[in-house]
């Protein structure tokens, strides 16, 4: 924005000013409408981080934006605390804050209205509308009065927002008047909060619709709506914004779509109701009877016939995805797809093929509109059950045989599991440093491991599958039996982000390119990393964020090391140094 050079050029002095005011004195007429402690807030312009701070002390988990590098260099100093994530991103568009794949229970912009150009106003309350939880709220500060001649500000007002915040959706439900709290007798405030009256943009209702009412001549319609569902639960790293959509490769959904549907055709379960059988099921797709579904990830490589059999059968599943359930799954009593599809001219098989982003996104383009998605993102634990049971409804209805274990072995084949990587892969590298008699030692806990110990997931497996290497951490028995399928702290992630790294450096990253880089890919495809050649720190923050997703839409009991572990680390015998690897 405009504004960015001033505060650059006056951080120390302004940061001394705000930090001379309380979250009390100027905001004290949100307190009494602030959600639940737990819920997650956006403060956008956090400036010195003062009410960033403030929020994350009275327990909210708090996504910290602020366009000044200067200002927040400065609050990221001094307030440390690990609730608040901390980001350089700027209205109208908040791109990053976008890509972290979060919603927001309270959106606060505190002097931070008059800085948006009037033109630029419209597309960033739509931004803010798209972020907020259902029953939501965003506050807004309007600065009346004579504007900063050193800085650029533009003329606010109450009836110009109420304006443009119906076009959203948005009601006005609190204002206030107040005088500037800075005693400057030619500038006052009006504070505006505005909410979602109901559950948001309608996409639930839809997406019911869709799966339980919509017609359907075969499976492929609620094959497309689960491989989106999975996209968006376990990928959305590879999605790109948009004004008005997210963009996901077209390969992706035709190796997720290669991934569900390979088992099923392989254990011949119809999925039309024809004796002939789905139109992607070519030379091409049988030739790839020897690759499992495992095998179908983000990462893998393949050699020869087997790469031109898969890249051939990607690019006819492209085609039919595009020609059939993305062309008929429409908007109501409309003949407009909802999804819109963009193929590429299949380009040469490359040698070797490995599944990564630019093999996916050479395939082509996959929009999705941002409701869909969001609700897709935030309510996925609800929505793919009834994506599953729907499919196995639809398989049985299509049995003309009478099979008995029909549901049963539908059921077994449509689960989305990656067994070899579960924890052999950690164990592996845990025997393999021992054998070069490097020590092992409990992420959580600092305390050496022995001949007995566990290897978890980081985030519950049990409640989001992921078998990543990231996700991947040995710990002692005792923290893994008291851990179970809780959700660790931002507290106790942040404190234990350096041993994590240095498990992975030891584990993985220095095992030579091609490990790195798997590690890499995988992260970058489950976890909203923002940088274009991210390190172990850019993996830890991008895990904070996931936490709070996890934390905010599946409601997992959080998990914090007990006061004995905390002992336990201290009298362990050779403790580690906070760099030495420490394992979950």
């Amino acid at each position: 924005m405009p504004a960015i050079p001033y505060y650059e050029q006056h951080a120390t002095r302004l940061v001394t000013q705000y930090e001379s005011l309380s979250f009390e004195d100027v905001h004290a007429d949100l307190i009494a409408i602030l959600p639940a402690p737990g819920s997650t807030v956006l403060d956008i312009g956090a400036g010195s981080g003062r009410d960033a701070a403030w929020l994350a002390a009275k327990g909210y988990d708090v996504v910290a934006i602020e366009p000044s590098e200067a200002m927040l260099a400065r609050a990221r100093a001094k307030h440390t605390s690990s609730r608040i994530q901390w980001l350089s991103d700027s209205l109208p568009d908040l791109a990053k804050v976008r890509r972290l794949g979060l919603s927001f229970d309270f959106i606060l912009l505190s002097a931070v209205w008059m800085h948006i150009p009037p033109a630029a106003r419209q597309r960033a309350l739509r931004k803010l509308a798209t972020l907020l939880a259902p029953k939501g709220r965003i506050a807004i500060s309007l600065r009346l009065g004579a504007p900063d001649a050193e800085r650029e500000m533009h003329e606010v007002s109450l009836p110009e927002l109420a304006g443009l915040a119906q076009q959203f959706g948005l009601r006005i439900v609190h204002t206030s008047a107040s005088q500037d709290k800075l005693r400057r007798s030619d500038v006052s405030w009006t504070n505006v909060v505005l909410g979602l009256p109901d559950d948001g943009l309608g996409a639930l209702p839809l997406l019911r619709h869709l799966i339980l009412v919509d017609e359907k001549s075969s499976t492929y319609k609620i094959a497309l709506l689960r491989v989106l569902a999975r996209i968006a639960d376990s990928a959305a790293g590879l999605a790109r914004y948009e004004a008005e959509s997210v963009v996901v490769p077209l390969g992706l959904v035709s190796l997720f779509w290669l991934r569900m549907y390979k088992p099923l055709i392989e254990h011949v379960l119809p999925q039309m109701p024809q004796r002939t059988g789905p139109g992607f099921v070519t030379n091409s797709f049988t030739s790839l009877r020897s690759v499992t579904a495992v095998e179908l990830r983000i990462g893998s490589v393949f050699r020869d016939q087997t790469a031109k059999h898969l890249h051939q059968s990607l690019s006819e599943i492209s085609q039919v995805i595009r020609n059939m359930p993305a062309n008929y799954l429409r908007w109501p009593a409309s003949d407009k797809p909802i999804f819109d599809v963009t193929r590429r001219r299949m380009v040469p098989t490359p040698s070797p093929l490995q599944i990564d982003e630019a093999f996916l996104w050479s395939l082509g383009d996959f929009r999705i509109p941002l409701e869909i998605w969001q609700a897709l993102t935030h309510y996925n634990v609800w929505i793919e059950p009834v994506l599953v049971s729907e499919w196995v409804r639809l398989i049985e209805s299509y049995c003309s045989d009478g099979r008995p274990d029909v549901r049963t072995l539908a059921h077994s084949l449509l689960a989305w599991v990656d067994p070899a990587r579960d924890t052999s892969f950690a164990r592996a590298a845990v025997d393999r440093m021992r054998a070069a008699g490097k020590p092992v030692y409990c992420v959580w806990s600092g305390a050496r491991l022995r001949d007995e110990y566990d290897v978890d997931h980081c985030f519950p497996f049990a409640a989001w599958p992921c078998g990543d290497a990231w996700n991947l951490m040995p710990a002692s028995r005792q923290i893994n039996i008291q851990k179970s399928n809780r959700l660790v702290t931002q507290a106790a992630l942040e404190r234990a982000s350096d041993t994590i790294s240095s498990w992975w450096n030891d584990a993985f990253l220095s095992q030579g390119d091609g490990m790195r880089r798997q590690f890499f890919l995988e992260a970058s495809q489950t976890l909203p990393i923002l940088v274009a050649n991210p390190e172990p720190a850019d993996v830890i923050d991008a895990m904070k964020v996931h936490r709070i997703r996890l934390s905010k839409d599946q409601g997992l009991r959080p998990w914090e090391p007990t006061t004995t572990t905390a002992r336990n680390r201290i009298a362990a015998a050779s403790p580690p140094s906070i760099h030495q690897p420490i394992i979950e």
